[in-house]
């Protein structure tokens, strides 16, 4: 696992970019939520999220290609992007409150999860995921936030302070990582 806090990983990508993330699930979600109610009714799940995933990559590519130091990379259909002054390897996803995704149990997919070395892979940069969290009807967002994958858990999960409600020489981001209960 890699050595580094959730703070110093987020210091290291910077507000510039959790802002852009932030960003991006929001507008993605906001494009699913835009088309049609007679097609929106037609969709399950597995439709919506995989909508929102292509708007979410489409907007990824729109604001980081190009950008200097980072870098796109596409392994087999793995979109990531790699933030190389952060040495943070970034994907995007639906989640949980917990920073929790699903995902075909691809062997990639575990590996990415479990912070292990994928070829093609620059190593041994850290794995994130960023994305949304839905609320329970499905249809609104509750959260942006990014998250440690950690196997099928989360290390931890930061909730993106959404642009309109943050507070001057505060952290764009606040710690949502759910506490154990002592048993």
């Amino acid at each position: 696992m890699p050595e580094r806090s959730m703070m110093e990983i987020l210091d290291a990508i910077g507000d510039e970019f959790i802002s852009e993330f932030d960003e991006i699930a929001r507008a993605a979600h906001s494009r699913y939520r835009s088309y049609r109610p007679e097609d929106l009714i037609e969709h399950d799940v597995r439709a919506q999220a995989a909508c929102t995933y292509a708007h979410m990559l489409a907007e990824g590519d729109r604001r980081f290609m190009g950008r200097p130091r980072v870098r796109t990379i596409d392994l087999r259909g793995l979109k990531l992007w790699h933030f190389e002054d952060a040495d943070v390897v970034v994907r995007l996803k639906k989640m949980d409150e917990d920073g929790r995704t699903r995902n075909y149990p691809t062997k990639q997919a575990k590996n990415f999860d479990r912070q292990l070395e994928l070829p093609g892979l620059p190593s041994p940069p850290v794995r994130l995921t960023a994305g949304y969290v839905l609320d329970a009807t499905g249809t609104g967002l509750v959260r942006s936030q990014i998250a440690m994958p950690a196997g099928r858990d989360a290390l931890w999960c930061a909730a993106i302070v959404p642009r309109e409600e943050r507070v001057s020489a505060e952290r764009i981001w606040v710690d949502a990582t759910r506490q154990a209960r002592a048993l």
